[in-house]
């Protein structure tokens, strides 16, 4: 009969062999908008995209602004986040006073992104709920994105190229939007057919969130189509259709949308 002590030792190995066969939680991987290469100068809003829903709510504190020594970009984004019903989708504004020129704090700090500069977000692993009590992976997610000149003219719908899909067919609806669009309008836009019934399907972006693509749940039909956008569908720097975000009288411009008709082709 074995001592004692031999026991304990056996025991423990053992502990120790089952600690080392678990693998360390992994952290919720994040998808940062915008997608691109690049961020206007006046950009506005990022968007956060996570595999599993997130505490709630959002610790700001997670997100850091970097310039391109690595060094926080201070004061620039604001200390409150917008998620959407799930916690899986957080918006966050960088200071509309500082993007805006000729107010308060933009004549105080200037925006905090400059042109011909590089600036990157860095995202940390949430430090509460069950993903704390786990050995987690805890190496921030960092995008970097160039920064380009400030875009600050509305929206231009009526550039947009449609390639038509086939009809018969479930082929992608893609639209070339010839600049990107904020990641959450990526839900503000919408195809009827031609009776103004909304065609049910799922729609994506691409190509740095500068093209829309849709397909439908089921074979598009003949006849008539329209492409339909929301009022409040905007760019990455929070320019309407109606007005930029720089205008001064926003009240003066009713933003009701645009409409973009296509036709599905016959199938070949």
């Amino acid at each position: 009969m074995k001592p004692a002590w031999a026991w304990a030792w056996a025991w423990a190995w053992i502990a120790l062999a089952a600690l080392a066969s678990v693998p360390a939680a992994r952290a919720a991987s994040v998808e940062i908008h915008p997608a691109g290469t690049a961020v206007p100068e006046n950009l506005l809003r990022l968007e956060l995209r996570f595999d599993r829903p997130q505490p709630l709510p959002f610790d700001v504190e997670r997100l850091k602004l970097l310039d391109g020594d690595g060094l926080e970009i201070r004061h620039a984004l604001l200390d409150m986040a917008l998620p959407d019903a799930e916690g899986r989708r957080i918006t966050v504004l960088l200071d509309p006073g500082r993007v805006k020129t000729g107010v308060g704090p933009n004549l105080e700090a200037g925006r905090a992104l400059t042109q011909g500069s590089t600036v990157s977000l860095s995202v940390a692993a949430a430090k509460t709920g069950a993903e704390a009590d786990a050995q987690t992976d805890e190496s921030p997610v960092v995008k970097t994105w160039h920064v380009t000149a400030a875009v600050s003219h509305p929206l231009q719908p009526a550039l947009w190229q449609l390639s038509s899909p086939r009809r018969g067919t479930r082929d992608e609806l893609s639209v070339d939007l010839r600049t990107p669009i904020s990641s959450v309008g990526e839900r503000l836009i919408a195809v009827l057919d031609g009776r103004g019934r909304r065609v049910d399907g799922v729609a994506t972006l691409a190509d740095g969130d500068a093209t829309w693509r849709f397909k439908p749940s089921r074979p598009w039909a003949t006849g008539r189509h329209r492409l339909v956008t929301h009022p409040e569908l905007e760019d990455p720097a929070g320019n309407r259709s109606c007005a930029a975000f720089e205008a001064t009288n926003l009240s003066a411009s009713r933003c009701d949308g645009a409409t973009l008709d296509f036709t599905p082709k016959d199938a070949r």
